[in-house]
């Protein structure tokens, strides 16, 4: 298992499947998922990660990546549709996640069990260091537990929005990110601890 700490030059974010034909049969309330993958859009831009999505076909039936996401979503931000459930199986995916450069992938979005699990096994066999944020996760299904012990066992990291974003910031003095913060409130960066609250 690796013990790997997410470092913003090396991290990107993958969005997985976010879309309101899912969202619509997830488990749970989905207003605290979707406040923390909007505040990790917001901080991306902040930190300086890449971000790729993917959207589960047939679109016109599932929809895009959804509204409240969609506006966040940055410039060079790249969405890819997908038919597999392990995304890297698709080969234009698979050379755009090599393309970023980046050796750790933070997994976010749906479904848990489904998608997220057979992606996150994928990376790990394509020897990407992955964590993934289980409060930015969704489901169907309420019982993922053997999902999310599954994807630790192969070697994933367990994390959580939290636990990423203070990982990232790495200090309390204020100075090093100030213009960095300013800029994430312009955009609606709300305190970690402000978060509603979210059992995983």
């Amino acid at each position: 298992m690796s013990f790997q700490r997410a470092r913003k030059e090396d991290l990107a974010i993958v969005l997985v499947d976010v879309q309101d034909y899912f969202l619509q049969s997830m488990c749970g309330d989905a207003e605290p998922l979707l406040v923390r993958l909007e505040q990790l859009l917001i901080v991306s831009e902040w930190f300086g990660l890449p971000v790729l999505a993917t959207l589960e076909e047939p679109i016109e039936r599932k929809g895009r990546l959804t509204e409240r996401l969609h506006r966040l979503f940055p410039e060079r931000g790249r969405v890819f549709p997908k038919q597999t459930y392990d995304l890297c199986a698709e080969g234009e995916i698979a050379t755009a996640l090599k393309d970023l450069q980046r050796k750790q992938m933070a997994v976010v979005g749906g479904e848990t069990d489904v998608c997220i699990l057979q992606s996150v096994l994928g990376m790990l066999n394509e020897g990407f260091d992955v964590f993934v944020l289980e409060d930015c996760l969704y489901s169907s299904e309420p019982c993922v537990s053997p999902a999310l012990k599954r994807m630790t066992q192969a070697g994933a990291i367990p994390c959580t929005y939290k636990t990423l974003f203070y990982e990232l910031c790495g200090t309390e003095d204020f100075a090093v990110w100030e213009d960095a913060q300013q800029r994430a409130v312009t955009n609606g960066f709300i305190p970690v601890e402000s978060l509603p609250p979210r059992k995983i």
